[in-house]
């Protein structure tokens, strides 16, 4: 292979770099987050305190949570995006939560149109999370869900229902991702 190959090879890559970092810029609007409360770090995971929040669920259904936030709810009404966007299991069905913003709550939430489409506001309760990068693949939500089960065991820490998987960032972020895994903490056990 000749040095002017190598060269152009080279010049792809930056590049290829250059638009990964401005496209990351770009994509990664500042959006409202979920408030939660750590209540303590317990290795790499996190006690957290979750208040109640209003939120919009579907049998893993983008589309519909995405036009129910659109306008297609009682009110018509836009909503804005927030993070993150929830995904488990319920009963044996997957489920796709988005949380609304901080400003709705059960008297000002517009009911959904979609007969898919849940609104409710979550109950208030601990969890143990853990952070990880990359996308949520299903080896990478394996892995992380099992360490999650090791430090809550370990910890003597009781856990509620299932594993859940939350995404913080658009599918188009490719670097600097944030997404974690949860579950609910008996108090009791606290």
């Amino acid at each position: 292979m000749s040095l002017l190959y190598f060269r152009v090879q080279l010049i792809a890559l930056q590049v290829f770099l250059v638009l990964a970092v401005l496209t990351n810029t770009i994509m990664a609007q500042e959006i409202e987050t979920q408030y939660y409360q750590v209540v303590k770090q317990i290795n790499e995971a996190e006690l957290r305190f979750y208040p109640p929040a209003m939120k919009i669920q579907s049998n893993n259904d983008f589309n519909s949570l995405f036009n129910y936030i659109s306008g297609n709810n009682s009110t018509r009404e836009k909503i804005s995006m927030t993070s993150p966007v929830y995904m488990g299991e319920v009963d044996g069905n997957t489920i796709m939560e988005f949380v609304l913003p901080e400003n709705f709550n059960p008297k000002n939430t517009p009911d959904a149109l979609s007969k898919g489409v849940t609104v409710f506001e979550s109950e208030p309760g601990y969890f143990l999370a853990l952070e990880f990068g990359g996308y949520a693949s299903g080896r990478n939500v394996r892995y992380y869900a099992d360490e999650l089960s090791v430090i809550a065991q370990k910890y003597g820490l009781n856990t509620i229902g299932k594993i859940s998987v939350l995404v913080y960032d658009s599918p188009y972020k490719v670097m600097g991702r944030r997404n974690e895994v949860i579950i609910q903490i008996d108090v009791e056990s606290i």
